[in-house]
């Protein structure tokens, strides 16, 4: 068996904070009430460089501290340093440290954030003219990322200066920004000493790094190790690789060559993180031995970890010595630079998804984990259209005779079905064509109960509900869904796919309002039903559309969809109110927002004394209310609110869709 070891010294990204001085005299910074350093009995630590408040030890030439422009994530100092980089491509910062001990301390840390991507290098100067010289790599994704260098292999050398370089060999405009934090000079351990190698790891990036990842004929690794441009989610690792793929053939591949045959007797499943700003297909194939076996996964979220998996229980004993991996398998519409960011290859023991999951019994079956009930005639399939109102991987497939007019799905539940708290059925349905649906209980001691709703919405998952309310103590047994009810214009295979058919409490109907004689309540800016009392500057910004997603956390029929361009880190929606913002009692902002994307948002004030405030949506495809406490506001004469989705980001899309409402001031 072939190992191979490539632990490369390389950076983690993270964010640049300025140099300021402890000192108590108050400086001048914009809508400010703090200082950098309000402690007066500070000990200064020789190995911090700046860390832009009580730290900042050495005066760095052409870097302004400035205030934290994201406080999230891995640095949340009010506090940093900003450098524009000039024009030229050497152009850099300076540090003249006075002399650098490498003997005990060759780690060089700081945090960075930029909307730039590009070559970083640090050199190490001395007065004898001695260099020691380390590349990484900036991305810029506008957050707060780490880097670290080693300079271990330097440490008889003699150095006094340390010189940073972004954007390294890059003639540009002169106004790219860099936020610093944080820069210091920290032990150098080698995270991998005493580890043993892990053969059902593939590649971890890190320790694990026990095959080549590519031909072997080319004698180097297809996939280069890079810090992780995302530590979050469900992979905090600080490297991780990334893998150009040509997106522009169908099946360019990353072969991966064990040279001999991969056990499968207890690690049947192969597992891999990824993440990319390409949705898509990805074939793992093994190959080599009796029989080749190809499994399918797909990326279903953008710019984010997720984990894919693949069962090769199949093919145990087929003595297969190779794994092939296509990203956006048979797909030609990539470019010919297609990154993506892996980590964690490995083979684990087969694990059932469900596995551990207890039967909800409201659920009649959401062709996952929850299929309570037998629905013969329909099969689980992969969903063929994910949206924010079904974001499941797996829903059913009915196929109905279009031409009979009861053609139907029965679902009969073994006993009466128990309404006293969940009365009211959801289903989702994806249909081509409009069409009547009928909901139909029966088996029970009185008459059966029928309720009819329409289909009226077209290649879009819709939730339709029947308020069985009235048959509490029926005893039916049976429920039967007729599509295009009634009705003989179809054809003999009318497609429609199903999902989260559940019987719910009706207390979360969906509240469609009377507008008529309504009275004006000025605190709510808009509900996108009686209560839109201000507008949106720009009136297209924000139409009025179908809740997508009716549930307890938002019952109203109506919301607003505000499409985002996710690639303008300020684009924005705002608010004019046309005379200072009362706050005096009223000074909660609350907003309810349905999103796809995690990411931060930021509501500001502004037209007189400006105040920002930021939150984080962190919880995906369900209705969540934000608040922002402008308490300290009251009285600072704004007139306009002003939001922003995704704010300081630039990985969106053009067009990212967010669903709000019930902007409103409430009491605190």
């Amino acid at each position: 068996m072939k190992i191979i070891r490539t632990y490369k010294r390389i950076s983690l990204l993270y964010v640049l904070l300025a140099i300021v001085s402890c000192e108590d005299n108050l400086q001048e910074f914009p809508l400010l009430t703090t200082v950098p350093c309000e402690d007066t009995d500070v000990v200064v630590d020789p190995l911090i460089i700046s860390d832009f408040e009580c730290q900042a030890n050495i005066e760095i030439a052409n870097v302004t501290t400035v205030r934290n422009p994201t406080e999230t994530g891995i640095n949340t100092s009010l506090f940093v340093g900003q450098f524009i980089d000039g024009q030229s491509a050497t152009d850099g910062i300076t540090i003249n440290y006075g002399t650098i001990n490498l003997s005990e301390n060759a780690l060089f840390k700081f945090k960075v954030k930029s909307d730039v991507t590009g070559a970083l290098v640090v050199r190490l100067l001395g007065g004898n003219g001695a260099t020691a010289v380390i590349s990484s790599t900036v991305f810029g994704g506008d957050a707060w990322t780490q880097q670290e260098l080693d300079f271990s292999d330097f440490e008889d050398g003699d150095f006094d200066q340390i010189m940073i370089i972004f954007n390294e060999g890059v003639e540009t405009n002169g106004d790219d920004i860099y936020f610093i934090d944080d820069i210091l000079f920290d032990k150098a351990i080698d995270p991998c000493e005493d580890v043993q190698p892990d053969l059902s790891i593939i590649n971890d990036f890190e320790c694990q790094q026990n095959y080549l990842l590519g031909d072997p004929s080319q004698g180097e690794s297809a996939v280069v190790v890079v810090p992780n441009p995302s530590a979050s989610g469900i992979n905090v690792s600080p490297f991780v690789g990334e893998y150009i793929d040509n997106g522009t053939e169908p099946f360019d591949n990353l072969l991966i060559d064990f040279q001999e045959v991969v056990d499968l007797m207890e690690n049947s499943q192969f597992s891999i993180k990824v993440r990319s700003g390409i949705a898509g297909q990805v074939i793992a194939k093994l190959e080599g031995g009796l029989m080749p076996l190809e499994r399918t996964a797909t990326i279903q979220q953008t710019n984010q970890w997720s984990e894919l998996t693949f069962d090769f229980r199949d093919a145990q004993g087929a003595e297969n010595t190779r794994l092939v991996l296509f990203f956006n398998a048979g797909a030609t519409n990539g470019t010919e630079t297609d990154s993506y960011f892996i980590d964690d290859l490995r083979f684990i023991p087969f694990a059932e998804e469900c596995e551990g999951v207890t039967p909800d019994l409201s659920i009649i079956s959401d062709f996952e984990c929850q299929q309570n009930y037998q629905l013969d005639a329909v099969p689980a399939v992969d969903n063929p259209n994910m949206t924010a109102l079904n974001m499941s991987a797996m829903v059913g497939r009915y196929v109905d005779n279009g031409t009979e007019p009861f053609d139907s799905i029965i679902i009969n539940f073994g006993g009466p079905i128990d309404l006293s708290e969940n009365a009211q059925l959801n289903i989702k349905v994806l249909s081509s064509m409009q069409a009547p649906l009928l909901a139909k209980l029966e088996g029970g001691t009185g008459a059966p109960t029928e309720i009819a709703t329409t289909i009226n919405v077209v290649d879009e998952w819709s939730n339709y509900t029947f308020d069985f309310s009235s048959a509490i103590d029926d005893g039916n047994t049976v429920l039967v869904l007729f599509f295009n009810a009634g009705q003989s214009d179809g054809t003999t295979e009318d497609i429609y796919f199903i999902d989260d058919l559940q019987f719910q409490n009706a207390g979360c109907n969906q509240i469609v309002e009377n507008c008529d004689g309504v009275d004006e309540d000025l605190s709510i800016i808009n509900d996108f039903d009686c209560q839109q009392n201000f507008p949106f500057a720009n009136a297209g910004d924000i139409p009025t559309v179908q809740n997508p997603m009716v549930t307890c956390d938002n019952r109203s029929s109506n919301v607003g969809q505000y499409t985002d361009n996710g690639t303008d880190p300020f684009d924005n929606t705002l608010i004019n109110f046309g005379a200072p913002i009362d706050l005096s009692v009223n000074n909660q902002f609350k907003i309810k927002v349905l999103s796809t994307e995690a990411g931060p948002i930021l509501a500001k004030l502004e037209g007189g004394t400006p105040v920002e405030i930021f939150a984080d949506i962190t919880v995906l495809n369900e209705w969540v209310e934000y608040t922002f406490d402008f308490s300290g506001a009251e009285g600072n004469g704004n007139t306009a609110l002003v939001l922003f989705f995704n704010a300081t980001e630039t990985d969106g899309t053009p067009q990212d869709l967010y669903y709000i409402d019930d902007l409103r001031f409430e009491a605190q």
